[in-house]
């Protein structure tokens, strides 16, 4: 059991210097690489103490720079680390603490889109550019808001 544990915590060495990864995503990939279900728990528990897997400075991490790289709405952000094994709580936490404002990403990737829609007539501008922004993940409140903010007052009327 030590020298598996030996090697699990080696096989974790080499993932965590790739990137940072989560709790589940560590626990999955050991699976997948032969080791039993006890010296995966140990190794996890461990990285864990050593603060090597943190799933709430992943999460944090990861929230502050999809919102600022891709301009990720919060609730897409969400799903994201859902997708990683990462729970909505801490998900939540991560964007009160990274002071995620959904109306402001929205302003600012509306700005970055704006050149897309610029070729349609102004009426259409408007819900073309609301479309990208909530395919993107963002309520129709702040892709109404990123529109407005990006395209001229005329033609919202």
């Amino acid at each position: 059991m030590n020298g598996a544990f030996h090697e699990a915590m080696q096989r974790a060495g080499h993932l965590l210097s790739t990137r940072p990864r989560t709790e589940h995503e560590m626990r999955a990939r050991l699976g997948t690489a032969g080791f039993d279900d006890d010296v995966v728990a140990r190794t996890i528990e461990r990285l864990v103490d050593l603060k090597l897997v943190d799933d709430a400075a992943f999460a944090l991490q990861w929230v502050e720079e999809r919102a600022r790289l891709k301009g990720r709405a919060p609730e897409a952000l969400v799903a994201e680390l859902a997708a990683k094994g990462i729970d909505r709580e801490v998900a939540e936490a991560a964007l009160a603490a990274a002071g995620i404002d959904e109306e402001a990403q929205a302003r600012a990737m509306a700005a970055r889109l704006v050149a897309r829609v610029a070729h349609k007539p102004l009426p259409e501008q408007g819900v073309a550019l609301m479309t990208m922004l909530t395919s993107r993940g963002f309520s129709e409140e702040a892709a109404e808001a990123g529109a407005r903010s990006a395209l001229p007052p005329e033609g919202w009327d």
